[in-house]
């Protein structure tokens, strides 16, 4: 059984983990979301639940069986200066970007742990953990704290033979053409490709061919990484003196 939640690549790792022949279990706050995912494909679980509710969210996995592998996808990112910046919107970013990953890994490993057959994680990050982006700092924050997160994991599960990996995406394009502010996803482009060897988003695919990787036997040595998957955009701040 796979547990994810249903924003942005999410939807299309439920399509690949179901095509695959896995038992599903997803899950976003948004009702309409769930309904579709149901009617598209009704032998995946999919449930109603806010993820920033830890009890909720806990009593939803354990009443489930087996679990195998877990993704955390769900994130949510604000352009705000750093003085602009309230309480409230950091906690909100922590809580969804960082916190929610906890409580999810602890109800799904628990499991792991009581059956002994090991599984993995992977925690969807950014290489926005990796640089200072002007105007994101609670995002980069957030997704830096995830990185050591997974560390934390992968040492304290490993013993149980659970690995934790994250990757870290450059901008994925189905976030470039939902994005409500075309103007700062023009800005974040040109950036991007300023510094980067191949100049282009990241397409959703490219996201699930990691992740499927990362879960499966093929990474059996691979647990505490972050992977970048960012066309070279953070090698591109080394030094090129050119021809």
């Amino acid at each position: 059984m796979q547990i994810l939640n249903i924003e942005g690549v999410g939807k299309k790792l439920v399509g690949r983990f179901h095509s695959d022949g896995a038992v599903v279990l997803a899950l976003d706050k948004n009702s309409e979301t769930i309904h579709q995912l149901r009617s598209q494909l009704p032998n995946v679980v999919a449930e109603v639940v806010d993820i920033t509710d830890w009890e909720s969210t806990k009593r939803v996995i354990e009443s489930f069986g087996d679990i195998h592998h877990v993704v955390n996808n769900a994130a949510i990112v604000k352009f705000q200066k750093f003085m602009d910046i309230t309480k409230e919107s950091a906690l909100h970013h922590f809580d969804v970007n960082t916190l929610a990953s906890i409580n999810v890994t602890q109800a799904a490993s628990k499991g792991m742990i009581e059956r002994g057959n090991g599984g993995s994680i992977v925690n969807i990050g950014s290489i926005s953990g990796k640089l200072a982006t002007d105007g994101l700092s609670m995002y980069c924050a957030s997704k830096a704290a995830m990185e050591m997160l997974t560390k934390s994991m992968s040492l304290e599960l490993g013993p149980y033979n659970i690995r934790a990996n994250c990757i870290a995406p450059t901008m994925i394009k189905t976030t470039m053409e939902e994005n409500s502010d075309p103007e700062m996803v023009r800005k974040t482009k040109e950036a991007i490709f300023r510094t980067a060897a191949i100049k282009r988003a990241v397409e959703t695919d490219e996201i699930v061919d990691l992740v499927m990787f990362l879960l499966s036997p093929l990474s059996a040595m691979i647990t505490g990484e972050s992977v970048n998957i960012d066309g070279g955009c953070l090698s591109g701040f080394g030094l090129s003196v050119g021809q």
